[in-house]
């Protein structure tokens, strides 16, 4: 099963993660094969067996990225949600959870629903508090997306799409750096989308209104 329960705690598989193990194991002996091939036909046919090459290395690397991916995205408690991520992680209770739900916006003049589920927050400290800065930077470049989007509906003002360094005061700390930065950008996007944080598609393991729902279940039964 790709959620795990413990006790009361339960892990969920990302969904970016599946196959890795088939890519990886299907690109090394692409990789393995084309190589023998190469060793004897080189000479006639290198402009094809480069071409081959090249396609059996980047199975073998998709393979790898998901591999090395964690093995549990979100670790979901009584008490607390976390997001694990390559590059850190984040986790906060659910009291400071406002609202969840699906993120939609104009797209070429449709009103569509975005791959991501979205978390409004009471205020941003908790979140500034336990993201890492190498997460907070990753995340800027991940919802350059939703950044773009904003823009192109008119969201944004001129040039507020740039990423602003400069330190972000809150009531009991001043943060500096990546943590900064995508503190300032969480409040850009909240002004347009109406949240927070943004939890793409591929990071759970069911349908986007099933994730949604657990999480909406998680949060009313919150122990305090």
């Amino acid at each position: 099963m790709p959620t795990t329960t413990t006790n009361r705690i339960l892990y969920i598989k990302p969904r970016s993660k599946r196959n890795a193990l088939f890519l990886l194991i299907l690109g090394a002996l692409l990789l393995s094969f084309s190589f023998i091939l190469n060793s004897f036909l080189f000479s006639e046919f290198k402009i094809q067996l480069t071409l081959i090459m090249l396609a059996c290395f980047m199975v073998f690397l998709v393979g790898l990225m998901k591999y090395l991916e964690p093995k549990y995205s979100y670790c979901l408690t009584p008490t607390t949600i976390r997001f694990i991520h390559r590059h850190g992680q984040w986790q906060l209770p659910w009291s400071d959870i406002v609202r969840i739900g699906t993120v939609a916006a104009d797209v070429h003049g449709q009103h569509q629903q975005l791959p991501y589920l979205g978390i409004k927050l009471i205020n941003l400290e908790s979140i500034a508090n336990s993201i890492s800065p190498r997460l907070a930077n990753k995340l800027m470049h991940e919802q350059q997306e939703l950044l773009r989007l904003a823009k192109n509906n008119n969201q944004l003002p001129p040039n507020n799409e740039t990423i602003n360094f400069s330190p972000y005061s809150l009531q009991h700390a001043t943060y500096k750096g990546p943590v900064a930065a995508w503190l300032y950008r969480s409040e850009q996007l909240a002004q347009c989308y109406g949240f927070h944080l943004f939890i793409p598609q591929d990071s759970f393991d069911r349908d986007r209104h099933e994730f949604l729902a657990l999480l909406k279940q998680c949060k009313q039964y919150t122990v305090t």
